[in-house]
């Protein structure tokens, strides 16, 4: 039994529009707040209820009117604990119009949370009050988990309230997360969705505007070594016309081309708040701190974006995390966020799960983070999917996935695997498996896939664009498929390095292996060889093998490494 209760902040009032305080003024939507409501709805970003939902309001005017359009004449209760701050003789007015009076100065500055407005609520009311109406919520949450015990439904309840008192709940649910009453507090329209076991808030996930199929450039069409800018244009259009809007580059993607064609076929042809843009700064490949740092200039310059929605340090993991702590990379990326030209920070990393926690403690201001996450990987002891995605979720962390498809080796498959994607679904290309394995994971803000054709967009549109999360019975198939991956000849290396640390050569035989590997089960020499060239990118290839033997002395797997680097040496030099 899942076990959920989904917090929905009302929408836009001209209370928001204004940017007055209120609380307890019944104030009803504007205009904008029914039409981005139905924008919204009519996208899909809101939960799918059962019908047996405990669903609740605060009573006041907006909340109702917010839950009629989300969720129709359904019956539900109101909970009057859970509305929002009042402001006393303060109410409906602005900052501007309160900053010369002397008892707001004092409320603004207060640090006991004793101060309050007059005929207002002091912080400390404000919170007493709202830790009873999460209780009462909870209470009745409680009973609707026993009254599913023996029949193993979902229990679901949803509510409609305001954007401080959700801010005040979340803070009370996830105290260890941090952050404060504003990072908290959702845009109109927005909320969160929070799941509980045995009556504890277990994990929390936002409720974006962005769906779970993104736009990765760095496999765009080329004609010849420059990007097909028109057909590029076709992609972005048709994309965003089905309610996808997140696109995903990189500073050294196509040697800066990608960012480049950004600008052209999606920033100057369309509006900015209609899409996400997300890209990747790789201190590790810059010589000083101010090449680095210039980096992000030459992004924001390239892509003519203005600000980053999302933006990640690069590829964390083995000694490059070291150049982001060298140049000052963390801070710098942190001011850039308090200058509005960042909205989200994050990173991306291909490491081992043991690494990512290390930096999750060290940082844990990172909004997000994107890994490496498909279902041939998910068990790996060398990628450590299923390892990395579970210490994302222990700190509370969105997922971003690249590599659903593993760089397109789970779109070709051996013929015995792809049998039994083709028996349990004669109609279903594997590419879709792939995609809605990753998509269906909870805590997934979005799923990347680099399309460089307009046929293979049309394709993952047609599995993402009304998706549907794996059944039980889907994933028992892809269960037996990655069981029956695993059994495929490969190189039984678990990454433990051992053998790189002796050898006199440097040479990378993880990485080299890694690649063996690619080749070996999936015949994808074209990925197998773009592996081969990243994982040797600083010279380690298997032809400086000199055949010492110190490495299989080493090798808690026994491998023959001398006889498996020549392999590597006849298929990729």
């Amino acid at each position: 039994m899942v076990s959920r209760i989904y917090l929905i902040r009302h929408g836009i009032t001209e209370g928001n529009q204004r940017r007055w305080f209120y609380g307890k003024a019944d104030i009803p939507l504007a205009e904008e707040g029914k039409e981005t409501l139905q924008r919204l709805a009519a996208r899909g970003i809101y939960p799918r209820i059962p019908d047996d939902a405990d669903c609740y309001t605060t009573g006041l005017l907006r909340t109702e009117q917010t839950f009629e359009i989300l969720f129709g004449d359904r019956e539900h209760k109101v909970i009057p604990k859970l509305r929002e701050m009042e402001f006393g003789d303060y109410e409906c007015q602005t900052y501007e119009e309160l900053k010369d009076y002397e008892l707001f100065d004092q409320w603004c500055y207060d640090e006991t949370g004793d101060a309050k407005l007059p005929g207002g609520e002091s912080n400390n009311e404000f919170y007493a009050r709202i830790a009873e109406g999460l209780k009462e919520l909870q209470g009745y949450h409680r009973l609707k988990e026993l009254s599913h015990r023996h029949s193993g439904k979902d229990a679901i309840s949803v509510i409609v309230c305001h954007g401080g008192v959700i801010s005040a709940m979340m803070q009370a649910l996830f105290p260890e997360v941090n952050g404060n009453m504003w990072d908290w507090i959702p845009d109109p329209g927005f909320g969160y969705m929070i799941e509980f076991d045995k009556g504890e808030a277990i994990m929390y996930e936002k409720i974006e505007d962005i769906k779970k199929l993104g736009f990765g450039l760095m496999r765009l069409p080329m004609n010849d070594e420059e990007v097909d800018i028109e057909q590029t244009k076709e992609m972005v259009d048709l994309f965003l016309s089905k309610g996808f809007t997140y696109f995903d580059t990189a500073y050294g993607y196509l040697d800066g081309k990608s960012e480049e064609a950004a600008k052209i076929a999606l920033v100057d042809r369309h509006p900015r708040d209609s899409f996400q843009l997300a890209t990747k700064l790789p201190a590790w490949a810059a010589a000083t701190e101010t090449e680095a740092k210039e980096m992000f200039e030459t992004s924001l310059r390239r892509t003519g974006a203005g600000y980053f929605d999302f933006f990640l340090l690069h590829n964390l993991g083995d000694t490059r995390t070291a150049a982001f702590d060298e140049f000052h990379i963390w801070d710098f990326l942190a001011e850039k966020k308090a200058e509005g030209k960042i909205v989200n920070l994050g990173f991306s990393m291909h490491d081992k799960a043991e690494k990512l926690e290390e930096i999750l403690q060290a940082h844990p201001e990172m909004d997000f983070v994107q890994l490496q996450i498909n279902y041939a990987d998910w068990e790996s002891p060398t990628v450590e999917a299923r390892k990395c995605y579970e210490v994302a979720r222990k700190y509370h962390k969105p997922v971003v996935i690249m590599e659903p498809i593993k760089g397109g080796s789970l779109a070709v498959l051996p013929e015995k695997i792809s049998k039994i994607f083709k028996e349990a679904d004669a109609d279903a290309s594997l590419s879709s498996w792939a995609l809605r394995y990753a998509a269906s994971l909870e805590g997934v803000l979005t799923v990347l896939s680099g399309m460089s054709s307009l046929e293979q967009m049309k394709n993952n549109l047609a599995t993402m664009e009304d998706f549907e999360p794996l059944n039980e019975k889907e994933q028992a198939v892809i269960e037996k498929a990655a069981a029956a991956l695993d059994t495929m000849p490969q190189v039984p290396c678990t990454a433990c390095r051992y053998c790189e640390k002796g050898c006199p050569q440097q040479i990378a035989i993880p990485g080299i292996f890694r690649a063996l590997n690619n080749y070996m089960i999936y015949g994808n020499k074209e990925g197998a060889e773009g592996n081969y060239e990243w994982e040797t990118r600083e010279g380690g290839v298997a032809s400086k093998c000199i055949e010492c033997g110190s490495c299989e002395d080493v090798c808690p797997q026994h491998i023959k490494i001398i006889k498996e680097l020549k392999k590597a040496k006849e298929m990729f030099e």
